[in-house]
């Protein structure tokens, strides 16, 4: 029966810790702003923007670095144009 409480606690924390896009998306937004903030870039210069966009691209790598991995696509053999 304590297995069972267990079993059920952690489901209902994992169930409510997970945050739906709009949130994500905000999160996002508050800790690029907190970050170029920090690296000393003044908000609503052209410097700012650069450091925003710099950190979406990175994230957007990381993503596609994670599908990847998550595809199994990197342990293939490539030679320039093809792989198999």
């Amino acid at each position: 029966m304590k297995k069972y409480f267990i079993l059920l606690t952690c489901i209902l924390f994992v169930g409510c810790s997970t945050l739906s896009k709009e949130e994500r998306l905000a999160l996002e937004t508050k800790i690029d702003h907190e970050e170029c903030l920090s690296l000393g870039f003044e908000e609503n210069t052209e410097a700012y923007g650069g450091c925003r966009l710099t950190l979406k691209s990175i994230r957007a790598q990381d993503k596609t670095t994670q599908a990847i991995n998550r595809n199994g696509l990197d342990n293939r053999f490539c030679r320039r144009w093809y792989c198999w």
